[in-house]
This record gives C-alpha cells, structure tokens and sequence, in this order.
C-alpha cells in the first residue's frame, strides 16, 4: 500500500476538521409537537407568515394566541420566505400556537387557474393527493411521524350555487377527511365562506371533516355565531371562525395586514380552554 505523503494528510486533517466544525455548528434538527387539543383564544391569518422577529413583537400586549399560515398548495397567494421549520419551532417556543392551511385546488365552476374535477370519483382520489401534498409539507416544516394528531385546514373558496359542482366538492373533501384519517392521522379542518363555500353541505358527508373554519365577517367572535351553518353542527370544540377581513393593524411597532379569528376547536399543537371566552 502506498504511504500518504505528508502534506496529502496536512490536508486530510485539515479537511476533516473543517467538515467537523461545519456539523458542530449546524443547527439542531427542529420537530414540531403533535397533537391539537382543542383551543380557546383570539387570533389572526395573513398572507405571508411574517419575520420571527415581528411574531415577537406581536405576542407581548396583544389579544392575539395563534396564527393561521398557508402551508402550500397549488392556489396558495403568497410566496413564503420566513415559513421554515425553524419558523415553527421558534414561534411556537414564543408562545405562538398554529392554524395549518392548505390551498389547493378549487371548486370546478370557478375560474382559479387550479381547479377539481366535476366527475366526483375523479376528485375523491384528487382530494386524497391534496391530503398527501399537505403532509409532506408538514414534514418539511419540522413535522414527524409522531406528529398525529395535527389539525390542518383545507381553503375552499366560495363558489357559485351549482349542484354538480356542489357534489364534487363533497366528494373532493371526502377524499381529504378520508387521507388525513390514514396514520399518523390528522385532524382534517375545511375553511370557506360560511355561506359561498356551503360549508353546512360537509355535515352530511359520510365522514365529515373534523372541525370547521367559517369565514363569516360580521365582527362578532362568537364562533357559535355562523350564518348558514347549523347550530347543531360542530358544537364540541370544532369551530374556528374568520371574523373580520383585511385590514392592519398595530402591535409593539410593526403593522401587519391580516384576518382576525377567534378559535373553539383544534389547535397545533395544543392550547387551552377559557369557558369564559367570547370565543364560545
């Protein structure tokens, strides 16, 4: 065997410690609790999740407890530069807690560049593909398999009254109830209109999605307040409601654009409930 010249092993050596001091200095590996135990409190969504830094300034001195952030999907607005799993580690050790959303495709009697299927087999198994692209992003924002129980939210956007496009909707939101069953399952949430996106239709799906996230602007909190939605649907812990639409506001400095909510439902990864609060 031929000998290693000396300045071969100076530079061996040197190699090696410079690859040493690299894994020495890269960050930990960040995961994200599972779980999503139900969750009382006020909140709000933007477009893009804002700097880690602003998150800060938002949490001290404002009504504010969780935040809705747009995970991925094909009709998702906003580019999201800040949304890593580093994001999610350091907000949630802020004290922040996280609503999960998914912005796929559309119902097929809107224009969205990206929509479904009328045939209702056909966007069953796109439903279920939807629920498999959102757990992945899940994984890359820190998730693990030991992760269930995650509540994550599909966006479904208002939509004109057509019954065929109704019925695939349906069909398409089975899939995705249906998906995220599969272990380690998640809690399957749909947004919408209260009214636009028939959110009151998923009541009487075979298996109907966990919780409900209503889009209902009226300025009142209560998420027991839904027009269009049966009072006798979703009554334990399973309501979010996006109570008022755009506009900033001002925290510790740093003005933001977003959505107020409030929650009485699912939450990731966990929360607490007020019996108390305006949220009920």
């Amino acid at each position: 065997m031929r000998a290693v010249s000396r300045s071969s092993t100076i530079s061996l050596l040197s190699s090696f410690a410079v690859a040493v001091s690299a894994m020495l200095a890269a960050p930990a590996a960040y995961a994200y609790p599972g779980g999503g135990g139900a969750f009382n409190g006020k909140g709000f969504d933007t477009c893009a999740a804002p700097s880690a830094s602003q998150m800060q300034a938002w949490w001290s001195n404002t009504p504010w407890s969780f935040i809705g952030i747009y995970i991925g999907g094909s009709v998702r607005a906003c580019s999201q530069p800040n949304l890593t799993a580093s994001w999610m580690n350091t907000t949630y050790n802020q004290g922040w807690r996280h609503t999960l959303i998914w912005v796929g495709p559309q119902a097929p009697c809107t224009t969205f560049s990206s929509r479904i299927s009328y045939n209702t087999t056909t966007a069953y198994q796109q439903g279920k593909d939807e629920a498999l692209k959102a757990w992945n992003a899940l994984k890359n924002l820190g998730f693990t398999n030991n992760a269930a129980g995650t509540p994550v939210v599909y966006d479904m956007e208002g939509y004109p009254n057509n019954s065929s496009c109704r019925a695939a909707v349906k069909s398409f939101l089975q899939g995705w109830v249906d998906q995220l069953a599969v272990a380690p399952a998640q809690q399957s949430g749909v947004y919408g209109s209260a009214c636009n996106s028939y959110l009151n239709d998923l009541a009487t799906m075979a298996r109907p999605p966990k919780f409900i996230y209503a889009a209902n602007w009226d300025n009142n909190p209560s998420t027991s307040v839904l027009s269009c939605v049966n009072g006798a649907y979703w009554t334990n812990h399973q309501r979010l409601k996006q109570y008022k639409g755009d506009h900033n506001e001002t925290w510790g400095g740093v003005t933001l654009n977003i959505d107020s909510n409030c929650a009485n439902g699912p939450m990731a990864p966990s929360g607490g409930l007020n019996s108390g609060s305006v949220c009920n």
